[in-house]
């Protein structure tokens, strides 16, 4: 019997590593609206908390940007993410063998990501991983994103008809994906390897953790009964 019959899987940092191509349209981004970018490694570290882009860029700009800014902001990343994406982002080792293994099993699994709702779609199917999951559940404008637990309660549940969030199991990388689940009450299983600063992402306890995508179907075997 599945422990957790319904997996919830982020997608930057979890299933692909993106960040080599969203910290280069971050700073191609400040570029192209006229700003000097910040030190990548302060940009990485941000990176880690998976805040909202927009919100991203006004928080660390130091006297604060108009909303206009920020749109522009945040329309210069995407139309440089494209080409960045393309060339420098890759699924980590094990992606589809181990996504194979579970959707084998009988586990029900739904993408859920900060990443914009049209980027992600593009991106799950140009590394052809539609077919491992019945949806997928991306930033979209005036709708809840992780850690708020309406991303769950608004977004997701009308999906899972008879099903409650202590029969899903968030997995992710960030502290926005344990924050979530927390927020819930659901169970979560960190990836190590991903994006989030490992000593706030401990900090906050998670149920689980994995180091590399291959240790998770035996680590979800040890759940099962």
């Amino acid at each position: 019997m599945l422990r957790y019959p319904i997996l919830l899987l982020d997608y930057d940092g979890t299933l692909a590593e993106t960040r080599p191509a969203i910290l280069r349209s971050l700073e191609e981004a400040f570029t192209d609206i006229g700003r000097t970018p910040p030190p990548r490694s302060y940009l990485k570290e941000r990176l880690g908390k998976g805040d909202a882009l927009q919100g991203f860029y006004q928080s660390i700009v130091d006297e604060g940007a108009s909303m206009d800014e920020a749109q522009r902001y945040v329309a210069a990343y995407r139309q440089r993410y494209a080409q960045a994406d393309e060339e420098e982002t890759y699924l980590y080792d094990g992606a589809h063998e181990v996504l194979q293994i579970l959707q084998g099993r009988g586990y029900r699994m739904i993408a859920v990501s900060n990443k914009h709702g049209p980027t992600l779609r593009h991106s799950l199917a140009r590394f052809q991983l539609e077919p491992f999951f019945e949806a997928s559940i991306g930033a979209e404008e005036g709708l809840p994103r992780k850690p708020e637990k309406e991303v769950f309660t608004q977004r997701l549940a009308h999906m899972l008809p008879g099903w409650g969030a202590e029969q899903c199991l968030m997995v992710g990388d960030t502290t926005a994906d344990i924050g979530f689940a927390q927020t819930l009450g659901m169970d979560v299983c960190w990836a190590s390897y991903g994006h989030g600063v490992a000593e706030v992402c401990r900090e906050m306890k998670p149920t689980y953790q994995f180091d590399s995508l291959w240790e998770l179907p035996n680590l979800l075997s040890e759940t099962e009964s």
